[in-house]
């Protein structure tokens, strides 16, 4: 129903049980709860072994490196101007991207989600938002991005938003290609949409337990020099596995 898909969906038993579920929908909330917590089950697992993905890195990465290249205080792996503007970086972005070699899915939801976390960022840090800015203000924006202040920030916006969008990547897409009509796809996406918005809000919060880890980490990997990929991958690790136990947590309560 107008949707595409960035890649191939699992087909495991547990999967298969949330597509049976979806497509017996007939609008009990107690039917939606367990469609979206055997959802978190299974983004839950995902999520294990997520940190290894080539896309997830380079986005990372490339949020940790954004307040360094653009004030210059180091050599960085990207190509910003000086004084870049938000769309000027989100292009940098798509460009980073587009060298990774990984999953196609990991690749959309990572994309989506530095890009939120990079706007969401802009927007709270300038004194009068535009798309373009002027040079002096986006200089200074930027710069405060490369502080271990910033940076604990910037991360923390991105596993918030990732989550939320791999969540919703699952549930929506499987709405739409189970529920018999689009009156029934449209109450179940909004059902599981709250539910969603409740374990996002829950994850942001939880995600604020990183802080003092993602400024170590900064501190130590990312200030003064490029972070190693054995570097990048021991933090998304952390940052998933505290993910995973507060999904853990979110079903039981």
């Amino acid at each position: 129903m107008g949707h595409e898909r960035t890649g191939a969906l699992p087909k495991t038993n547990s999967w298969q049980r949330v597509v049976q579920q979806i497509a017996a929908f007939n609008g009990d909330e107690q039917k939606t709860r367990q469609i979206a917590n055997d959802t978190l089950d299974n983004v839950r697992t995902r999520f294990e072994a997520i940190q290894r993905d080539p896309n997830v890195q380079a986005a990372f990465r490339f949020l940790a490196e954004i307040g360094a290249s653009a004030g210059g205080t180091r050599a960085t792996g990207l190509q910003l101007p000086a004084n870049p503007s938000p769309f000027v970086v989100a292009r940098a972005l798509d460009n980073a991207l587009d060298k990774a070699q990984g999953s196609p899915e990991y690749a959309e939801i990572a994309k989506g989600a530095a890009t939120d976390a990079i706007a969401h960022w802009y927007t709270e840090n300038a004194s009068q938002p535009s798309l373009f800015g002027s040079a002096e203000q986006n200089s200074a924006i930027w710069r405060r991005a490369g502080t271990a202040e910033g940076f604990c920030e910037v991360a923390r916006l991105f596993f918030a938003k990732f989550t939320e969008r791999y969540l919703n990547y699952f549930l929506d897409r499987e709405a739409s290609a189970a529920c018999r009509s689009v009156e029934q796809r449209d109450l179940l996406q909004k059902r599981l949409r709250d539910e969603v918005e409740a374990v996002s809000r829950h994850s942001f919060e939880t995600a604020k337990i990183t802080q003092s880890f993602a400024a170590g980490w900064y501190n130590r990997h990312a200030k003064t020099t490029t972070p190693s990929g054995d570097e990048i991958t021991g933090f998304l690790s952390i940052a998933f596995g505290k993910l995973r136990e507060d999904l853990r947590r979110e079903k039981s309560e």
